[in-house]
């Protein structure tokens, strides 16, 4: 090895700074005039009919899901379900949450809504499925293995997601890109101002992130923009903000060298007993709690 070129590279893999939420998964078996009434989720909905037939009427457009086909529904749109089979319907559906907001406006881009066998992307995201389903058939496997596995078959379809491209174009996606793509801007921007506060040291400026002034930056109506926020994400913006600080402050609390004034700071808290009070709120234990329990 040339001795002269060490140090001169150097190969950083991507931190990772997202949550991903995985809930709501279940397989059931339903009688032949069962019906959900409508709902809106602020995560993806993915399902597949093992056995029958369903209806899912999104936005007021109906979709046919027959035996083996593939719903993907993205955040924010309107929708209910129904079995029109004469016969038990068997199905199985999952909810997953991404608050990386470029993700999830790759994997809303690309989202074909319905994927049948033919589909060239249908074998892949059914594999991924199948995976969840044979957790089920392991009854004696442990909580934690389950949860592990289920967290791992997730990632395993997000990387099939966002490597399909759409055989499609559906208005009902292309009319929701300008809200998601207003909403993801936003969320980017308030990230964007939690990050710097966090490295600012001035202890004389102030440290309040102002929401309203953050989205008219973007040259977007404060009001519409809070709107198409809670649209998209299910919650405000202020919603946002405050998980951001929860999830920084949890990081920073497991870092012994960083005494908690010191993080009730960074979060832009004005004192200590403020930010224990909102850790409190957040957590049900306080800071020095959180602290102890995980730091050991």
């Amino acid at each position: 090895m040339d001795k002269s070129l060490i140090g001169t590279k150097t190969n950083i893999l991507p931190r990772i700074d997202w949550n991903i939420r995985f809930f709501g998964a279940h397989q059931q078996t339903v009688h032949s005039n069962w019906s959900m009434h409508k709902e809106s989720h602020h995560a993806f909905e993915i399902l597949i009919v093992l056995e029958g037939a369903q209806e899912t009427v999104v936005e007021g457009e109906p979709l046919i899901i027959k035996k083996d086909d593939i719903l993907l529904i993205p955040p924010g749109f309107e929708h209910t379900n129904k079995c029109i089979s004469t016969e038990p319907m068997t199905y199985f559906c999952a909810h997953f949450d991404i608050d990386e907001p470029s993700l999830r406006m790759e994997i809303m881009k690309n989202c074909d809504w319905i994927y049948e066998p033919s589909n060239p992307y249908h074998s892949q995201l059914k594999a991924c499925l199948q995976q969840w389903l044979d957790i089920f058939a392991e009854p004696d496997l442990l909580f934690a293995k389950a949860k592990i596995r289920a967290q791992i078959y997730l990632f395993e379809l997000l990387d099939v997601l966002v490597d399909i491209q759409p055989l499609h174009k559906d208005n009902r996606t292309n009319q929701s890109m300008t809200t998601a793509k207003h909403a993801k801007e936003i969320a980017e921007a308030i990230k964007r101002s939690f990050k710097k506060q966090c490295i600012t040291s001035n202890d004389t400026e102030d440290r309040t992130i102002h929401i309203q002034p953050i989205i008219a930056s973007l040259g977007i109506s404060p009001n519409y923009g809070l709107e198409v926020f809670q649209k998209i994400y299910q919650m405000s913006p202020r919603k946002y903000l405050s998980d951001l600080k929860l999830q920084e402050a949890k990081i920073l609390l497991q870092q012994p060298e960083i005494s908690s004034f010191e993080i009730a700071h960074r979060l832009g808290y004005k004192n200590l007993s403020h930010f224990s009070r909102q850790f409190k709120r957040w957590t049900g234990i306080t800071p020095t709690e959180f602290r102890n329990k995980t730091n050991f």
